[in-house]
């Protein structure tokens, strides 16, 4: 036991020994006073990463610009054509209140509506139910005075007076006058166009109203003899000798399938408006004339 503990002692020294002479700084156990002291660690830091600039915030989107709000479409629609006038009425032959000729004029008409009357200084007004005369239509529109002479002057609607109700009366009037006066003379055509094909058959004798070709001959005063004794023997019953105001020049056309002549004549013809500038055409066979027709619906005249 006594040298056990010898042994440990020497161990003990030699190891205390060591510790203080040979034990680097540092290491020693026993004798911990000199070692160095710690070294404060240094930590390291990592640099700092370069700051990026600050990106600048995105531009604000700038407003749209209103767009215009567009108005509903309103769904056109066409207007309903007008009717077209019944043949042989008032309104065909006005042309649906369109066309009234200057010879309808002046006509005395009702107001329906009042009218201001104006003059080169100041003016008046009539009231509706007075009664004025209508002196010229233009576009739909009347032109009125209140009384013939005056200088003060009105410009309205038609259908502001009634013009039409008085004309549509005049016109039916006449109407049945014009088909009694046919009447009359269709026994009397009829009898002259029998003579006249008559005639046809037989060879031109008359050499004083047309050539050898059957074209008719003018007079001295540029007048046609043949196309003249046709009126006045009632070939036809609306072309009066003195109311015709030029003769045109003879054309070469087709009759019935022969050749033959056209001649315009230009009249004034009796109508509801009073007389009127009309044209008409006579046709010419062989020296005969076998018909007249209006140059425009190519209807026969009376």
């Amino acid at each position: 036991m006594k040298s056990l503990f010898i042994t440990l002692l020497v161990l003990g020294g030699a190891f205390a020994a060591y510790d203080y002479f040979l034990a680097p700084p540092g290491s020693k156990i026993i004798f911990t006073e000199l070692n160095p002291p710690p070294k404060p660690k240094t930590v390291v830091e990592a640099a700092p990463e370069p700051e990026k600039p600050a990106e600048a915030p995105p531009p604000a989107p700038e407003p749209e610009a209103p767009k215009p709000v567009e108005a509903p479409k309103m769904v056109e629609t066409a207007p309903a054509a007008p009717a077209a006038p019944k043949a042989g009425s008032i309104e065909a032959l006005t042309n649906n209140w369109t066309n009234i000729p200057p010879t309808a004029f002046p006509r005395e008409v009702t107001l329906l509506k009042d009218a201001e009357f104006k003059m080169a200084v100041g003016g008046s007004k009539v009231t509706a139910g007075r009664k004025v005369q209508a002196i010229a239509f233009k576009q739909g529109m009347l032109a009125l005075i209140p009384a013939a002479g005056s200088p003060a002057k009105a410009i309205v609607s038609i259908d502001d007076t009634d013009l039409k109700q008085v004309l549509t009366g005049i016109y039916e009037k006449w109407k049945v006058a014009r088909a009694e006066y046919l009447s009359k003379n269709a026994a009397q055509r009829q009898q002259v166009a029998s003579a006249v094909r008559a005639e046809s058959s037989t060879a031109n004798s008359n050499r004083a109203e047309a050539d050898e070709t059957g074209k008719p001959i003018r007079g001295d005063d540029r007048s046609y003899p043949l196309l003249l004794t046709s009126i006045r023997r009632g070939q036809v019953t609306d072309i009066k000798p003195d109311k015709i105001i030029s003769w045109g020049d003879p054309n070469p056309t087709k009759v019935q399938g022969k050749d033959g002549w056209a001649i315009k004549v230009e009249y004034q013809a009796e109508t509801i408006f009073g007389l009127q500038a009309v044209e008409a055409q006579a046709l010419v066979v062989n020296g005969r004339v076998q018909g007249w027709f209006y140059t425009g619906s190519g209807e026969e005249v009376p």
